[in-house]
């Protein structure tokens, strides 16, 4: 996988899914927990390319979905959001740069 010693590196689990035939990156936290895929919901492996982050509950409900411009968007929040919860708000509430 191209980008899994980043996401590692951000402290991410890799998960792979019998029916896809991917993995899925992602971080628990106490109320809930973000899956990172790219646009078509598959493993990431363009670190330029967008990320969708997707928010579940832990009964695995989903919360809601955000596009992030690419993983270094993702490696910035996380680097300027060390508490849990303000990064899980910094990426809901992220908005992708004007072109």
């Amino acid at each position: 996988m191209a980008l899994q010693k980043e996401f590692e590196a951000l402290g991410c689990w890799s998960a792979p899914t019998e029916e896809e035939h991917i993995s899925v990156y992602g971080l628990d936290f106490d109320n809930c927990y973000i899956i990172f895929t790219d646009l078509d919901g598959k493993t990431p492996v363009d670190a330029k390319a967008p990320i969708v982050a997707a928010c579940y509950d832990n009964r695995d409900a989903f919360l809601w979905g955000k596009e992030l411009q690419n993983f270094a968007a993702l490696q910035s929040l996380r680097t300027a959001n060390a508490d849990d919860n303000d990064f899980i708000t910094a990426v809901e509430n992220y908005t992708l740069p004007k072109e």
